[in-house]
This record gives structure tokens, C-alpha cells and sequence, in this order.
């Protein structure tokens, strides 16, 4: 091996890396090599050039070959992760396929290698050897792999923001795909994971779509296709709300889109049926030629603004897409030649004429289960849940995971699909079928190895996710079974816009969602049960807060696991309280014990998506001299009561108020706000001070979230 120095004449040099092993050292050979080696440089040129050779040892070399061809691979591939291809037609992979052999030739345990080969060949010789982490002694061994993937997670979100994301907010991979990769955000901070910076990461690239003007009428700016419209920022707006829950500026956005799809995009047809118009559309322009008047799977995530709203408010538009979408969709079943009822993959509008085979055979096919989830939750005809037993007989239970509720428990179907689902994880198939196999059994070793194969599968594609630099919405350390486990079910991944969450945390100590594995079993809107490990030394406290949760009076009892059988020992503590969607109470947990909480609905209370809201948030405070300008929005499904703002100090004591006058609902999606004026007095201190607005009576609302506000 030899560095080959040539100058051919003063400020001009090259230095090329020749390989002579299998030649003769001569003068000709070593011209004809350089020459070779060096396009432009002939025999003339090279005449009278001063030559210099620096001999390398084979070690030297090696890891100088190694080193190249490693990086070879990691670029190229890089290029090629998208479409995954496996193709030596596409020549970009037929190099990736050759520096990758090149380098597992010369060096067969080069570990990222073997690791980038496992990946790029889908698994064909199985994944390299991993050793787990392991357990303090007297730690449960579920306890301890929880917190362990759920700190891969962290670790993955925290590079991104640490060394990708800039100033202006976005990532570096292009704001649109950004917004995917930041569908990972909610997750975690609901898991009680620095829930302040993830929010704030969140808010700087919603706003950055905004900046940048990718926004118009509640639709995309550019025209694209139905995915891809999505993907512009009507993610970002959706994932927000999870975060900001009321806020007038993220609610209002939402309320422009669905106003949008309610008007322009999903449309009765010819023939009465409620579908998409048009799969390639923006704010500006809709196509409706009679190529793009198909109603696709890909369609469907596009509705996570309508989910949102329906759920938060009963919004009755979003409500009306959501319900007559599934109407129409199941009107255009049949049953197909194996005697199987099924829904076909694509519809016309104009038409109503359908192609591509069935719907499971087609991209996108899990994404619709939302739609008949959402259209059955609202409301509780059985007819909606035929779609998710035709997906259960084409693919088993297993087929609705992408649901983010519990739902086999939530549908009564554990009798018939819980043996299906227990035989596959006793298969080895690490999954869905662990996590419910430990829903229906109670049986933690189901959790020990769900979470194992989280932590290697994290651990080995970790570099690839970060500095290997793959595309923003190419990377993903995955957390929808610890939201399962941890929260009772998906608040949110990617393409999956139904919450089905039963509680979220936030913890005093910042670092003690690391620390504290938990565990919701059985959830269900009425009851469930939290089971606690504190890896800490010390007591951490937590608020836990509702989502999923049927509103009224309930009653917690809780104590110590100290045989782990799943049942208190002793005599538990209980207290009751109230507790509904968006409303916290507090929890302890004890170092190094394993505690049981078990909650349960005992009296009933007001729906509470049905009841007014009055809402303040980001960008409704403005000093105005020596006065206060304050906006305040009606965000509920009815019209507010006459209320109050009121001006507090850094103790909470009032220093002003002001009346705010009853505000119609915003049922036509448009805003419909007040502006109110409240003295500030002379000398008065805004460090610490906040305002509050509440309606006359303290009057219940949609949520309690959006009526304070710091003065900043």
C-alpha cells in the first residue's frame, strides 16, 4: 500500500493512494498507475514530475480502507433509505451493495457494517449479537427495561434538537418532513419526559410552518397529493394540541382546517354519499379532473384535525366528516369470493366506481381504522365496528394495533381474541401480542422481553438515527408500547390521529419519568389500574392527568405490591376526588417499592366535550402602556356566560378585573373572541403576575388549561 506524492510543478500536487500488491514495482508501473489513478496526468505531463512514495503498513491501511468504505456506505445509503430498495438495477444501491461487501470482506465484525447490512437486507441473516443491560439487584426486571427504552427515546429526541434543530425551528430535512418526525414529540413529553422542551422544540416548527408560508384558507399552500397535504402542517397543528391542550391559537388553526375539508375537499357525490373530492389539492387550487376523484386510504390521516375537534369540543362538523365518511365507506362494501364481507381500497367521487382490490391490500389500509373507531365512539353504532372485524379476519386482532385504545377490553372481544394473541407471544413474536398478552394474563415477563427488543432494536439502529444523518422522516425510535404501557394507550405516533391515551404525567423532578416505571392495566374510560417502581433513592411526586377518562367522582385506592402479585397487601389508603379530561391529581411514589393504584368512577358528571370554554393563550397579551390587552376566545360546543378577567400578582392577589361579556359557540368554525382591557397600576411588578378568566359562578368548562396565563 502506498501514498503516492506528485508535483508537477510548483503549486500543483496531488496525493493518490495506490494498491501495487499485485504488481511489480517498476518505474512503468508505477507510471502507468498513477496515471491511471490520476485522469488528465499522461506520460508527457508527467515528465520530469518529482515523485515522492510513502509505504504504508497493511494494519494502517486497513483502517484507512475500512474507514472509507464505511462512509461510502453510510452516504449512499442515506440517499436510498426512503425506498429501501434491494434492486442492483437502481445503480446507487448496486454501490451501497458493493463498498458494504468490500468492507465486510476486509473487515467481517466491523459492527456498524454488519448492523447497516441487517438493516439493508430486511433482517436476512438476523441481527447481530446484543448483550442487555442488567438489572440492580432487587429491581424488577420490567422495571428496569421500561425505563431503559423509554431513555433510547429520550436520548434519540434529545440529538435531534440538540444537534439538528435551528433557531428558525425546523430540522434541517425540509419543514414538511420534519413535521413527521416530530410526531414523536407528544408521546414522549405525555410520558412525563421533558415535557416543557419537547413543547417548546414542537411550537418553534409549528410556527416555522407558518413563517414560511406553507399554510392558505387551512389547507397547504402547494397542491399535492392527499398524504403529502397532510404532511405540510396539518400534523404539526394536530400533534400540537396534544401539548396545548385549549389553546385558543392551536384550537382556531384546527377549526380552519376542517372548515376547509367541510367546504371544499370532502363533498357529497352524485349519488348522496359523503367522500373525498379530490386526492391532489391545496388552500389556492383543488383538482378535480376525473383522475384525482379518487377517495384513497392515504386520504385518511388528513382527518386528525376533525378527530381532534370532535373530541375536544363535539364539534359538529368534524363529527359530520368523520361519521358520514364511514357511512359512505361501508355503503361501498361487498362481499368478496371467499363469502368475506370487505371494503374496497379506492372509491370514486363522481362515480362511485371502486378499484384496487381490497383495503388491506393496499398502502395506507390502517390508517381508515381510525375513521370507524372515532365514528363508533361518538356514536355507539355497533355498524361501524363491521370494518374492524373484516380487518380482524383478514388479519387478526393484531390488524387494529395501530388503534391506540385498549381495545380489545374496550370491545368485550378478550374471550375470543386474547388466545390468539397470548399463542403468538409465547411464539416469540415480540409486539402487540406481548403487550396484550400481559393486558389479558397480568404476566410481566410478556413486558421483560417486549422491552428488551426495544432496547436492542433502538440501541443497534441508534447511529443510523442520529449521526448516520438519514432523512428527517426516516428516523424513528419507537414508543407507541411504552405510551401503551406507560399511558394506557397511543397518544400519538405518525399517521395514527385517534388519542387513545388514558392518562398523562408530569413530574416534579424533571429527571424522574426516567426513573419511575409505570404500568396502566386494564384501562377503560371508567376504570383502571396503575402499577408504580421507583428505580430512584428518593420519593418522586407526579401529577397524573385524565384524557381518556369518563368525568364524575372517583375513588383511588392504592398500597404496596410487595410479592407481586398484582393485588395491595395490607390495608389500602383511599381518597376520592374529582376527575375528568384535562384535570390532574397528584401521586407519590416510594423508592425501590412497587405500589398499586386503583381507580374507578363512582359517580357520574357532565359530559365534558358539551360544555362552554373560555380560553386564553399564546399571542392574546399585549401591554399597552399602561394598559393590558387581553383577547379571550369561546372554544366549547355551547356559548359562554358573562365571566370576569382578572389581574393577580406573583402572591395571587387581585390587582384588577374586568367583565367579559357571554360569547356565542364557534359551531360555524370561525373564532369568536373579545378584547378586554385591564388597568395595570403604576409600579406594578409583571415578574410572577398572570391573568385568569373564568365565566360567573366558576362555571364548568371544556378545560381549566386555557385560563391562566403568565405575564411575560
Amino acid at each position: 500500500m502506498i501514498d503516492v506524492s506528485v508535483s508537477v510543478k510548483p503549486g500543483e500536487k496531488r496525493t493518490l493512494w495506490l494498491d501495487l500488491r499485485d504488481r511489480i514495482l517498476t518505474a512503468d508501473s508505477l507510471w502507468l498507475s498513477i496515471a491511471a489513478a490520476a485522469p488528465g496526468f499522461n506520460a508527457a505531463a508527467l515528465d520530469g514530475a518529482e515523485v515522492r512514495l510513502v509505504f504504508k503498513d497493511r494494519k494502517q491501511a486497513i483502517t484507512e480502507h475500512v474507514a472509507d468504505r464505511f462512509n461510502q456506505v453510510r452516504d449512499n445509503w442515506g440517499f436510498l433509505v426512503e425506498e429501501h430498495t434491494t434492486s442492483k438495477r437502481q445503480r446507487l444501491y448496486a454501490r451501497v451493495y458493493a463498498d458494504l461487501s468490500d468492507l465486510l470482506r476486509v473487515d467481517p465484525e466491523h459492527e456498524l457494517g454488519r448492523l447497516y447490512w441487517n438493516y439493508i437486507s430486511y433482517n436476512s441473516q438476523g441481527r447481530p449479537p446484543f448483550t442487555q443491560p442488567q438489572a440492580p439487584k432487587g429491581v424488577p426486571l420490567w422495571a428496569f427495561r421500561q425505563t431503559e427504552d423509554l431513555k433510547y427515546v429520550r436520548r434519540f429526541v434529545d440529538w435531534w434538537i440538540d444537534h439538528r434543530q435551528v433557531e428558525y425551528g425546523d430540522f434541517g430535512g425540509g419543514i414538511s418532513d420534519d413535521t413527521d418526525l416530530t410526531q414523536q414529540w407528544p408521546g414522549l413529553a405525555l410520558m412525563g419526559v421533558q415535557p416543557d422542551r419537547l413543547n417548546a422544540s414542537l411550537t418553534a416548527l409549528s410556527d416555522a410552518v407558518y413563517r414560511n408560508g406553507m399554510f392558505a384558507n387551512g389547507l397547504s399552500t402547494i397542491e399535492t397529493d392527499e398524504l403529502h397535504s397532510y404532511e405540510e402542517g396539518i400534523n404539526a397543528n394536530s400533534a400540537m394540541l396534544y401539548l396545548n391542550w385549549g389553546d385558543p391559537l392551536t384550537v382556531e388553526r384546527l377549526m380552519e382546517t376542517v372548515k376547509a375539508f367541510d367546504e371544499r375537499i370532502i363533498l357529497p357525490n352524485p349519488h348522496g354519499h359523503l367522500l373525498f373530492s379530490s386526492n391532489w389539492f391545496g388552500g389556492n387550487k383543488v383538482y378535480r379532473e376525473p383522475n384525482w376523484q379518487w377517495q384513497k386510504p392515504y386520504s385518511f390521516p388528513a382527518l386528525h384535525p376533525a378527530f381532534l375537534l370532535g373530541d375536544y369540543n363535539a364539534d359538529a362538523t368534524g363529527r359530520k366528516l368523520v361519521t358520514g365518511l364511514a357511512d359512505s365507506y361501508l355503503a361501498h362494501g361487498y362481499t368478496a369470493d371467499d363469502g368475506v364481507w370487505v371494503l374496497p381500497n379506492e372509491i370514486n367521487w363522481a362515480t362511485g366506481k371502486t378499484r384496487g382490490g381490497e383495503l388491506n391490500q393496499g398502502s395506507g389500509g390502517g390508517d381508515t381504522m381510525h375513521l370507524f373507531w372515532a365514528a363508533w365512539r361518538w356514536s355507539g353504532d355497533d355498524k361501524y365496528l363491521k370494518a374492524l372485524d373484516y380487518r380482524v379476519a383478514r388479519g387478526g386482532p393484531g390488524a387494529l394495533s395501530n388503534l391506540g385504545e385498549n381495545f380489545v377490553e374496550v370491545l368485550g372481544r378478550g374471550q375470543d381474541w386474547n388466545p390468539r394473541l397470548i399463542a403468538d407471544a409465547d411464539a416469540g413474536n415480540t409486539g402487540f401480542s406481548s403487550l396484550m398478552a400481559w393486558q389479558a394474563t397480568g404476566d410481566r415477563t410478556y413486558l421483560e422481553a417486549l422491552h428488551a427488543d426495544g432496547i436492542q432494536a433502538k440501541a443497534q439502529r441508534e447511529y443510523m438515527n442520529t449521526e448516520g444523518h438519514w432523512w428527517s422522516d426516516r428516523v424513528e425510535a419507537p414508543s407507541e408500547f411504552l405510551q401503551r404501557a406507560r399511558l394506557g394507550g397511543i397518544a400519538l405516533k405518525r399517521n395514527q390521529s385517534w388519542p387513545g391515551h388514558t392518562v398523562s404525567w408530569r413530574f416534579d423532578n424533571a429527571e424522574a419519568a426516567g426513573q419511575v416505571a409505570l404500568l396502566v392495566h386494564a384501562p377503560s374510560p371508567e376504570r383502571f389500574t396503575v402499577t408504580a417502581y421507583n428505580l430512584g433513592k428518593r420519593s418522586e411526586r407526579a401529577q397524573m392527568t385524565g384524557w381518556n377518562v369518563a368525568p364524575g367522582q372517583w375513588r383511588v385506592r392504592s398500597g404496596i405490591d410487595a410479592d407481586g402479585d398484582g393485588r395491595i397487601d395490607g390495608k389500602p389508603s383511599t381518597r376520592e376526588f374529582v376527575f375528568e379530561k384535562s384535570m390532574a391529581t397528584a401521586l407519590e411514589f416510594l423508592p425501590g417499592k412497587t405500589q398499586l393504584f386503583e381507580f374507578e368512577r363512582i359517580q357520574p358528571g357532565t359530559p365534558v366535550d358539551k360544555r362552554a370554554d373560555l380560553g386564553i393563550g399564546r399571542g392574546d397579551l399585549r401591554i399597552d402602556g399602561e394598559q393590558l390587552q387581553l383577547t379571550v376566545h369561546s372554544l366549547g360546543h355551547v356559548a359562554t356566560m358573562p365571566g370576569v378577567a382578572v389581574l393577580e400578582d406573583a402572591r395571587g392577589r387581585e390587582v384588577a378585573r374586568v367583565a367579559i361579556p357571554a360569547l356565542p359557540a364557534p359551531s360555524d368554525l370561525r373564532p369568536k373572541t373579545v378584547t378586554v382591557q385591564l388597568p395595570l397600576p403604576a409600579g406594578f411588578r409583571r415578574d410572577g403576575a398572570r391573568v385568569r378568566v373564568a365565566q360567573e359562578n366558576g362555571a364548568e368548562e371544556v378545560t381549566r388549561l386555557n385560563n391562566v396565563l403568565p405575564l411575560r
